[in-house]
């Protein structure tokens, strides 16, 4: 009995890392209201997305190689919607920004929109990703107790 109701306090993290060395960037351009790919980027990225409880609690950290310098995104996970029956959205925030990232596991894409304004994202960015093959690097289920 003891141990089932130390489970029921228990919280369940998942984290999921995935690395990628091509990213293609993307800005939208008002004069023909479509995306205009900018650059292609053989740079390395680290995408760590990390849920806290549930899907709709957490954070999504975006650390990039650009040019020698690291470039980090980063925001608190506010909402989540099943696209399709493989593909999944993540709506983030910061105090200074708005985004969406969206996984796609058939094509291997993960897919950042940012700087938006009222009617927008003006930015993107798609990044070619593998998960992460190091030791541990699979969805992990971390179980805390308080």
């Amino acid at each position: 009995m003891l141990v089932f109701g130390w489970n029921m306090h228990a919280q369940i993290d998942t984290q999921k890392r995935f690395q990628s060395d091509t990213r293609k960037y993307y800005v939208w351009n008002k004069e023909f209201e479509k995306y205009e790919l900018i650059e292609t980027e053989y740079e390395n990225s680290v995408i760590d997305i990390r849920e806290i409880g549930s899907k709709t609690n957490g954070y999504i950290v975006i650390s990039m190689v650009d040019n020698g310098q690291v470039r980090m995104h980063h925001g608190s996970i506010y909402q989540f919607a099943q696209d399709s029956e493989e593909t999944g959205s993540w709506l983030i925030r910061s105090k200074f920004m708005r985004a969406k990232l969206t996984y796609n596991p058939k094509d291997n894409t993960i897919t950042y929109l940012y700087d938006a304004d009222d009617k927008r994202y003006n930015k993107l960015m798609i990044f070619s990703v593998k998960t992460d093959e190091i030791p541990n690097a699979s969805l992990k289920a971390i179980v805390k107790s308080d």
